[in-house]
């Protein structure tokens, strides 16, 4: 086994040994042309300037390079000059997004994944960022841009004009936007098992989409590859999962994007089922605490969503309930409470319809409403 390893690698050596001569011969020493040369050093102005954040003038270095030496997709280039190219047009889709250009960016990454003889972690690299930009694009069509996860490398202004805007509204419509950037990144994952990065983000797209339970399969190989890996979005099911296998979150936050719906007290909370019910409670006169860690769980991390002291009761709301692999969570978070005798109330989906009928019924044992 060792030995045809050695074998291989010995290989692939002669191989590039031999495509670098090839090259060398063809285009009359890379290095050496007098072409590339200029519009290595211009290249090298331009990635100055972006990364100073002067991402137009380092667009207009950029365009310079490609006026001096041209790509010609049609042509067949080698290994040294790909990678050039990739470079140059992944730059220039990293600067167009940190403008909020996403069309433009986009487009560049879909440029830069078409040139050949690029390596798989290059791949790699220009579809998660192409998939970065489709879920920020969402958040544009959506009125609710978060910065988030979802970065390239560096923060952005957010200054987008309303064509751009509809322009992504159209396309969120006619093919989703969410769907766009969840075939990027199991693209990545395809090419690259073993990118946790690539896995969360998969499984986050999964989760907006209401694929519950292909979110589940993503995030448990987020957890098999990366086991203290950070939930950079604050998501509800990543957390429940981590909680199931007993793993301690270092640093668990609850992200202010998360929490969309303002309750009546002004509190925020997760979704529209949680917000019926905080307004319920604060309509029958009791006061509440929303996502708190509690001490007495088996795990660290476990928080209840909502506690009125009054009554010493917790309430559950699991809007996941009909999905079979999501019922051993939900089985495993009531255990908690009926071990430590804590008294629940907990809602379905099914109670969604009506949650205030529902509450009603199910805290008479407790209170009076």
């Amino acid at each position: 086994m060792v030995i045809k390893k050695i074998r291989e690698t010995l290989e692939k050596r002669r191989q590039r040994k031999a495509e670098e001569i090839v090259e060398k011969n063809k285009l009359g020493s890379y290095r050496e042309n007098e072409q590339m040369q200029k519009a290595e050093q211009i290249k090298k102005e331009a990635d100055r300037l972006a990364h100073l954040k002067q991402y137009k003038t380092a667009i207009d270095e950029y365009n310079k390079v490609l006026e001096i030496y041209p790509f010609d997709e049609k042509e067949q280039i080698f290994k040294k000059s790909a990678e050039f190219f990739f470079k140059l047009y992944y730059n220039i889709a990293a600067s167009y997004s940190f403008l909020n250009k996403f069309d433009e960016s986009i487009g560049y990454f879909n440029t830069a994944l078409k040139i050949e003889n690029i390596d798989d972690e290059n791949k790699v690299k220009a579809l998660m960022s192409k998939g970065n930009c489709y879920y920020r694009a969402k958040q544009l069509v959506k009125g609710d841009y978060e910065e988030g996860a979802y970065k390239i490398r560096m923060e952005s202004d957010f200054d987008v004009d309303e064509k751009t805007i509809e322009t992504f509204r159209k396309l969120d419509e006619k093919e989703g936007l969410f769907k766009l950037a969840h075939n990027c990144f199991t693209k990545t994952t395809e090419l690259d098992r073993h990118n946790a990065d690539a896995w969360y983000k998969k499984g986050h797209m999964e989760f907006l989409m209401g694929q519950i339970k292909e979110a589940m399969l993503s995030f448990d190989n987020v957890f098999e590859l990366q086991k203290n890996y950070e939930n950079k979005e604050g998501i509800e099911l990543f957390d429940d999962i981590r909680s199931e296998k007993g793993i301690k979150a270092k640093h668990l936050k609850v992200l202010d994007s998360d929490m969309k719906f303002k309750t009546k007290t002004g509190h925020y909370v997760r979704d529209k089922a949680e917000k019926m019910i905080a307004n319920f409670i604060y309509d029958n006169n009791l006061m509440f605490q929303y996502n708190i860690a509690v001490t007495w769980a088996d795990k660290d991390d476990f928080k209840a969503t909502f506690f009125i002291p009054k009554l010493d009761l917790y309430i559950e709301h699991f809007k996941f309930d009909k999905i079979k692999d999501y019922q051993k969570l939900i089985r495993w978070k009531i255990k908690q409470y009926e071990k430590n005798k804590k008294k629940l109330v907990y809602t379905t989906s099914e109670d969604e319809a009506n949650i205030e009928e529902a509450l009603k019924i199910k805290l008479k044992p407790y209170t009076v409403l």
